[in-house]
């Protein structure tokens, strides 16, 4: 991992740990506490999923793209082959 990928976990894993703490801490009924956390949880958990699968979906999309101009590029050297071959 390079220096800039760990400042950021660094920053985002401090700034979850804040927000629980603040949670934990909060003139609140533990109940609802909970309730707030596991709906927060869910929420992120969902936005997370999301993400994955946009990046998924574009790395599909990248990798089908390179496999058509490999298929497409295979085709011409061997079509270029052929009529090598016929002369």
């Amino acid at each position: 991992m390079n220096t800039n990928t760990k400042v950021i976990g660094g920053v985002i894993l401090g700034a979850a740990i804040g927000a629980a703490t603040g949670l934990m801490l909060a003139p609140r009924s533990g109940r609802k506490t909970r309730k707030k956390l596991k709906a927060e949880s869910k929420r992120l958990a969902n936005e997370l999923i999301e993400k994955a699968n946009e990046s998924l979906d574009s790395a599909k999309k990248a990798y089908n793209q390179k496999v058509d101009e490999y298929t497409k590029n295979g085709k011409s050297s061997i079509d270029h082959l052929t009529e090598s071959i016929k002369v």
